[in-house]
């Protein structure tokens, strides 16, 4: 833009630092963000802000996240807090997450989605007390989930998966196709992440059990049984929330056992599968 004599607003900038926060490129963020006032005579808004503290806070930074939000010019909203939620999640740090979340309560306290990841990091934590407590306020305050889907098209109709919702009319034969296909991809190294299993379970088979049940895992699996087996063409899911890490590494592992490409639009951002490798580094 600069190089054509256009000059960037603000509007270019969060873009820039939108691109910066998915590649996990903080200095360049950095970078960007400090030449918004300094060679732009640009004031950063909440919308840059926020992304700032989800740069940080996915690369790990979350001292630093916490930090700038403490000493930013602006007060922080709800999406600069959800963010930090989500970092939290990410890295599994529940104290930061407890403050985060416990402003989000207060900001939208409607919002079921704050709940649902608390309910996560605890499960993760083995803390099954607390989980059994965010639960009680859910249920008390009358709310609920969101509901949890994916689907993908075959032959012009689409095929929705939900979690705890209508079983899909197939859905003997993609689950009996499943456990063909985790059989394969555990040949080759794939070990199911049980700190994606946000139950209590008695022991790991159990857990696995669950954790076949995603919707994204059973779309794919869909898609593969509809295959044309001179197909080229990829797999395509849209799932509506983010994908587990337990997902994301099986999808990796089914593109190298299936010779296939893989391509998952989740919440968050789009995932491409191929040989085993994902188009956003492991980063989302």
């Amino acid at each position: 833009m600069q190089g054509s004599g256009l000059l960037p607003d603000a509007i270019s900038f969060t873009a820039v630092l939108s691109g910066c926060k998915n590649s996990g490129l903080v200095s360049e963020g950095w970078k960007y963000f400090d030449s918004m006032s300094k060679a732009f005579s640009i004031e950063p808004t909440t919308e840059h802000y926020s992304c700032m503290v989800d740069l940080l806070g996915r690369a790990g930074y979350l001292d630093e996240a916490w930090d700038f939000i403490q000493t930013m010019p602006l007060k922080p909203d709800a999406s600069m807090w959800g963010a930090f939620l989500g970092s939290c999640r990410i890295h599994r740090n529940l104290e930061y997450a407890e403050i985060a979340a416990k402003q989000l309560y207060e900001l939208e306290p409607r919002n079921s989605a704050n709940y649902v990841v608390m309910m996560s990091l605890y499960a993760m934590s083995n803390r099954w007390g607390d989980v059994d407590r965010i639960k009680d306020v859910m249920y008390n305050e009358g709310l609920k989930p969101g509901p949890i889907w994916s689907w993908t098209q075959i032959d012009d109709r689409a095929h929705v998966f939900y979690a705890g919702g209508k079983p899909h009319e197939d859905e003997g034969e993609i689950y009996f196709e499943l456990y063909q296909l985790v059989s394969e991809i555990k040949e080759l190294g794939y070990v199911a992440d049980m700190a994606c299993v946000h139950q209590q379970v008695d022991d790991d088979a159990e857990g696995e059990k669950l954790l076949l049940s995603h919707t994204e895992k059973l779309a794919i699996t869909y898609g593969l049984m509809k295959r044309r087996s001179s197909s080229s063409a990829p797999i395509r899911v849209i799932k509506n929330t983010r994908t587990c890490s337990d997902c994301h590494t099986a999808a990796k592992f089914i593109s190298i056992a299936r010779g296939c490409e893989i391509l998952l639009k989740d919440g968050i951002r789009f995932h491409h599968f191929k040989a085993g490798k994902c188009s956003c580094n492991d980063y989302w």
